[in-house]
């Protein structure tokens, strides 16, 4: 499991004139997103049916998990799907992450995403400069609260206008939702149970739910039409598969991410489930005491060795520990079980590497890591084949993916000084054909930001 802070100021600029505008909650800092191929594979594997049914493509590298404690997802361009940590760890059973899905993916079918950005374009004029002085006033500030009160003091019509249509757009998905879900034979009792938990959210924090000037119809009004749908349900399928492995992926992602303390209290050492042995691992792996984390580690993949995210778990514990050739192995073994991840291909190629391997050994990882790149989704790739071609002594090669890694990641200018270097030196028909590619890329920003 990794960690992605999203910091660059275009990038930050761009993303919060988006969510603010769709009436989303949004930490003015940064967007932070979860990596880990478990709770993704878990995430995919519910929303592959729902897609089915709407008739719509699904790309496994489009599914992004936002660690926020919220209750929230939402959707993006291109049929991206954001979930909050927060959405999976108060979730009581998989039913109710497939009915925010199923609703989420209502708005893609309803195309509400495309006419939002057109509703926009037609206030564009009278919004965006308050829009911008918002997100400025955002990131000096360090709060969100900073930015809505520019915008609500300047543009509070031009808003109003885009929430009233946000409520047609709730209730529309809402709707869709319950027949993607009736389509695959699943109940809408999730979906409503989810709208009691933001509502009893909603009361502790004192948030007192209006029908003036809001984004989401009233939840009361949700609950309500959830509850009339569940009396026309039938041949309901049972959820029991899915239920343990959320309870998995709640098991390790509240080891992760919540205060020590805090996890030993939901899962105490006498603890002896699944689920107490996964936390358990972490929490000792957090700990740094590697023998009582190997102890869960080697417990969970002795009940289960074929499971693959056991491995990975077990690995990880031995590569930050410093055991990097035990870890190689065990990362090894994760691959061969799950040999389609794209995170088990990275964090193999980070150990290997990290044993200061030979050329013989560093140059098989090109391959996997050439597959990883083809997404675009996971910068790391071109950093770790910087690094092998370096090995290799192909130095121009090297110069090009570490300029690949780091205009990804918004180093523009560091990216344009070791692109330069790269093409001054002896560099491969394709990979020469690719630097070409990517200095045309340069060049047309640069284009974009004269004209802006």
């Amino acid at each position: 499991m990794t960690l992605v802070e999203v910091q660059d100021m275009r990038r930050f600029i761009r993303i919060f004139l988006v969510i603010f505008l769709l009436g989303f909650s949004f930490d003015a800092k940064a967007i932070s997103l979860i990596t880990d191929e478990e709770t993704e594979v878990f995430i995919y594997d519910i929303l592959t049916p729902i897609f089915r049914a709407a008739g719509l493509p699904l790309n496994r590298n489009y599914i992004h998990i936002v660690k926020d404690d919220s209750l929230n997802a939402f959707v993006g361009d291109q049929n991206h799907m954001f979930i909050h940590t927060g959405t999976l760890l108060k979730a009581s059973n998989a039913n109710e992450i497939e009915g925010v899905l199923a609703h989420e993916t209502g708005h893609i079918l309803g195309g509400h995403i495309l006419r939002l950005k057109i509703k926009i374009q037609d206030m564009q004029k009278a919004t965006l400069a308050s829009l911008v002085a918002a997100a400025g006033t955002a990131v000096a500030s360090g709060r969100g609260d900073a930015a809505i009160a520019v915008v609500l003091g300047t543009q509070s019509s031009a808003l109003n206008a885009v929430t009233v249509y946000q409520m047609s757009e709730e209730r529309a998905a809402d709707e869709t939702a319950t027949l993607l879900l009736g389509q695959n034979h699943k109940t809408v009792r999730g979906l409503k149970d989810f709208m009691v938990k933001i509502q009893n959210a909603n009361r502790l924090q004192g948030i007192e739910e209006s029908p003036y000037f809001r984004t989401h119809p009233i939840t009361m009004e949700r609950i309500a039409f959830f509850t009339e749908k569940l009396k026309t349900e039938h041949d309901i399928i049972s959820e029991k598969s899915l239920d343990d492995r959320l309870k998995r992926v709640q098991a390790k992602i509240f080891a992760y991410l919540a205060p020590l303390p805090n996890v030993i209290k939901r899962y105490p050492l006498d603890d002896n489930s699944m689920f107490g042995k996964l936390a358990h691992a972490v929490y000792f792996m957090r700990q740094k005491d590697i023998q009582k984390a190997l102890k869960y580690a080697d417990e969970l993949i002795s009940a289960e060795p074929n499971n693959p995210y056991f491995w990975e778990i077990k690995a990880q514990a031995l590569f930050e520990n410093g055991k990097i050739n035990e870890a190689v192995s065990a990362y090894k073994h994760a691959l061969n079980l799950r040999s389609n991840a794209d995170l088990f291909k990275l964090n193999y190629a980070e150990a290997i590497l990290a044993t200061e391997p030979s050329p013989a050994i560093a140059e098989p990882l090109i391959p996997l890591l050439e597959h990883v790149a083809q997404n675009k989704m996971h910068p790391q790739a071109y950093l770790y084949l910087g690094k092998v071609y370096d090995i290799l002594r192909q130095s121009g090669a090297a110069d090009y993916f570490a300029a690949e890694y780091n205009y990804a990641i918004g180093q523009t200018a560091l990216a344009k000084k070791q692109l330069s270097k790269a093409l001054k030196q002896y560099l491969r028909p394709d990979i020469k054909l690719r630097a070409a590619d990517l200095e045309e890329k340069m060049k047309n920003d640069t284009r974009k930001k004269s004209l802006f």
